[in-house]
């Protein structure tokens, strides 16, 4: 038995029918102690959630609307709120309700900031036309705000990891709202107040307010300690106001207090017109024939567009296999990832010819400037796909599309939903471990990020039809060596899938469980408060981690054991390359071949398209393809690489972003280890069965 190290107490409070219980119940999981509060009929329910070496004691306090005492549930509360032993407040706000049930949360915030906010009935909330900015909520009320399902279970780890937070570490201050004609008396008793001994948890701008307010019962403490000279300039005060304002200070505070919420939800909520009933299309989306047609056609359309727009694949890859060579390199040349790329290098060039001293001029051309250039040529990409993600889920789309294809990805372990980042990584990895955030369920976005990277990118087609196209001449054996290495990736990530689902999910199937919305016009401001909000942080963390990783590969490749080199292969790289070279022995690869392909892995970490232009460099030929054949390579070698290349790692863009997203370094380090043995193992078993086919 674990012994307890702390037990913390965490008030639930919330108005009625916010759902509290329903929450209450998905934290705990277990049965409440029911008893009633001390002189009273009212309810008092607790249950203790044990997390390792601490316990959270939930203590659920009666609904209520305000913290005014004016029933016997609000003075439970506010008794407990002023006077108990907790440790934070879990307060509850109805996303479905958000501009009423703010109320309640302001009026505690200001009491203390040691507390959370939880945004209940999350799942309904999209499908009626309410969108919440989450971000803009944390910012001006100073506290984490967090959307949760309790019938889904979307959130509620994240709310114990919040509650956990500011627990341990959180020392939060009071939220202060702008009290406009009050501020001046508001300051006057704040400065009188201070010295009161009240023996209640709350701070001096609040009990002036209170005061203000004339409110009974901090009246009653106040004269309890003597200070019935304050309490006569309070009523001073309060007759200057009305005089001065024409309304009572207790109407005044109402209204700033319901101004502050009026614009805070302005800023924050976005509510759309949706159709009350379910129309054709919908009907079609859900059909069992039609509907997974449809979805993956829109999908795949959207999707082709949008990284067409980016990066040229697969548009370009089309026209080059149909022989239009021009038209794809006018395609790539005028992508957003090409336009940048070209921008860094110029860049670059211009540094690297300038009169800075070697060493700095060295550090900016091949470090600095290409590793900044990594992380912003990746940036459109990621926001584009997070606007096409965004408008599918805001007109309602996206949930048809996760049904009509649920039954299809059961079979691996995933539901519906997964089919998003599924498609996206065809792509790119990195917007589809970002998109494994449309899951609502834990499991399955922890299966999704450790899952996704073994769906072969944009770069790594280019690498494996290199290969191909290398060491086998017809067109059909080149479809069929391509087709493999796919198979193989795709059969990889069933089978982790499945494995993941047991370790997260205890073997049991996916769920899909949500409120299909009928379908309505997007708004603009909801998709750019979510592609922004997304793509911000993508730049904050894994960008980070982006550049320090590139900046680190530049200096393997450049420096060796005595310092700058000029030749490669001198470089620590290639070192360390020809000391991982004997991974390729069973491959019968041994000496210079196995040190040129060992050193290229290494490179590919940064983006897999490197493995091309680092074989050409060491082997020197400009073009990737007669680098490739110079090699001597048989077709079974060729074809066991094309798989190793393929699935062996994803880029460090996509291991930074699986360890944004997972927020486990020990879990990101496993799951690239798992993939760097699956691949090569299955490399292995590829060429060991074509030699013995003869290939």
């Amino acid at each position: 038995m674990v012994a307890v190290a702390r037990r913390y107490r965490v008030a639930v409070v919330g108005n009625p029918n916010v759902g509290k219980s329903t929450l209450f119940t998905a934290l705990t999981r277990e049965i409440a102690h029911i008893a009633n509060w001390p002189g009273t009929t009212v309810e008092r329910k607790e249950a203790v959630l044990r997390l390792g070496e601490i316990e959270i004691v939930f203590v659920d306090l009666p609904g209520i609307y305000t913290l005014a005492g004016t029933s016997v549930e609000e003075q439970v509360a506010r008794e407990y709120i002023l006077r108990g032993d907790w440790d934070a407040i879990l307060v509850l706000v109805d996303s479905l309700a958000p501009e009423r049930t703010l109320y309640l949360a302001v009026h505690i915030l200001e009491v203390t900031g040691q507390a959370v906010i939880a945004l209940t009935k999350w799942d309904a909330a999209h499908g009626r036309g309410v969108h919440i900015h989450v971000d803009r909520l944390e910012r001006h009320l100073g506290v984490p705000v967090i959307p949760v399902s309790a019938v889904t279970g979307y959130g509620v780890r994240e709310l114990i990891r919040a509650v956990v937070r500011v627990l341990r570490h959180r020392r939060g201050k009071p939220l202060r709202v702008d009290y406009g004609q009050l501020e001046p008396a508001l300051a006057e008793l704040e400065q009188k107040v201070e010295g009161l001994s009240l023996g209640v948890r709350a701070p001096a701008r609040w009990i002036a307010l209170k005061l203000l307010e004339g409110d009974a019962y901090i009246r009653r403490l106040v004269a309890s300690r003597g200070a019935g000279e304050l309490l006569r300039e309070v009523d001073e005060l309060r007759t200057a106001i009305v005089r001065t304002t024409g309304k009572d200070p207790e109407e005044l505070a109402v209204m700033y207090r319901f101004n502050f919420v009026d614009s805070l939800s302005r800023e924050a909520v976005v509510r759309t017109r949706v159709k009350a009933e379910i129309g054709h299309l919908e009907r079609l989306l859900l059909s069992p024939f039609a509907g997974p047609i449809i979805s993956l056609t829109l999908l795949l359309g959207l999707y082709m567009a949008a990284f067409t727009l980016n990066t040229g694949f697969p548009l370009n890859v089309i026209l080059s296999t149909a022989g239009m060579e021009e038209a794809a390199e006018l395609i790539e040349a005028h992508t957003l990832s090409g336009f940048l790329s070209s921008l860094f290098d110029t860049l670059a060039q211009l540094v690297a010819t300038s009169s800075l001293p070697p060493m700095l001029r060295d550090i900016l051309a091949n470090g600095v400037i290409p590793g900044v250039g990594a992380v912003l040529s990746f940036y459109p990409l990621i926001f584009t796909t997070v606007f096409i993600l965004s408008l599918l889920e805001d007109s309602g789309v996206g949930p048809y599309m996760a049904v009509s294809l649920h039954r299809v990805l059961q079979v691996i372990g995933l539901s519906g939903r997964a089919i998003y980042p599924l498609l996206i990584g065809l792509g790119c990895n990195v917007p589809a471990v970002m998109a494994s955030r449309t899951s609502p369920e834990e499991s399955e976005r922890r299966q999704l990020i450790f899952s996704v990277p073994f769906v072969p990118c944009q770069a790594a087609l280019v690498v494996a039809i290199a290969l191909t196209s290398a060491y086998f001449s017809s067109p059909l054996t080149r479809g069929a060596a391509l087709a493999l290495a796919y198979a193989v990736a795709f059969a990889l990530l069933s089978a982790s899938s499945l494995v993941l689902r047991r370790i997260y999910g205890a073997g049991r199937p996916p769920e899909l469980l949500f409120e299909l919305p009928p379908l309505h016009r997007p708004s603009l401001k909801v998709l750019w408060w979510i592609s922004w909000d997304y793509s911000k942080h993508f730049l904050k963390k894994a960008g980070v981690i982006i550049f320090s990783l590139s900046l680190m590969i530049w200096a393997l490749t450049s420096y060796g054991l005595k310092g700058p080199v000029v030749d490669v292969r001198e470089s620590l790289a290639y070192m360390l390359g020809r000391a991982l070279s004997p991974a390729l022995a069973p491959l019968g690869l041994w000496g210079e071949r196995a040190a040129v392909l060992a050193f290229a892995l290494l490179t590919g970490l940064v983006a897999k398209e490197a493995v091309l232009s680092s074989i050409a460099m060491v082997v020197g030929s400009a073009d990737p393809i007669r680098a490739l054949r110079a090699l001597g390579l048989s077709g079974s070698q060729a074809l066991a690489l094309a798989v190793i290349y393929t699935i062996y790692l994803p880029c460090i863009a996509t291991v930074a972003e699986v360890y944004k997203e997972s927020g486990s370094a020990k879990s990101t380090l496993i799951a690239s280890a798992w993939m760097l043995m699956s691949a090569f193992l299955a490399g292995y078993a590829v060429y060991w069965i074509s030699a013995a086919l003869g290939l």
